[in-house]
């Protein structure tokens, strides 16, 4: 297989039209470039060709998102890319679930724009590759 190719998109991965507006106007006012799927699969098979700068999942999407991270950290290529998580109900159990799958950003819907923003803002450029 060939090897990943770093990207400088964000990806995401949602079955909601609506989320998925609000994060590409949000995206776009960042300046960062998205590759957006609808299904899991869509969004892991992009995985196996290239490197995001991030991954935000939804947890609407047919997979259990954090079984989707677990999986994504124990990868060594892709252990270092920020992974985000939109989720409806976030409770002490959501939380240390997601603390224990490695999602490094835990945000609740409906999306607070401003904290959004500021995890693209913060997130860590590409390296080139040697």
């Amino acid at each position: 297989m060939a090897e990943a190719v770093q990207s400088d998109k964000v990806l995401v991965i949602t079955s909601s039209l609506t989320l998925r507006a609000l994060l590409e106007l949000v995206i776009e006012e960042q300046g960062v470039e998205a590759q957006f799927y609808e299904k899991a699969q869509e969004g892991l098979d992009f995985l196996k060709a290239h490197t995001p700068r991030a991954i935000v999942l939804d947890d609407g999407i047919e997979i259990d998102p954090f079984s989707i991270a677990s999986r994504l950290k124990m990868s060594r290529r892709l252990r270092e890319v920020p992974v985000v998580l939109f989720i409806g109900d976030s409770d002490d159990r959501t939380k240390l679930t997601a603390e224990f799958a490695r999602v490094e950003h835990v945000l609740s819907k409906p999306v607070d724009r401003k904290a959004f923003s500021s995890i693209l803002r913060n997130l860590p450029q590409q390296q080139p590759s040697v």
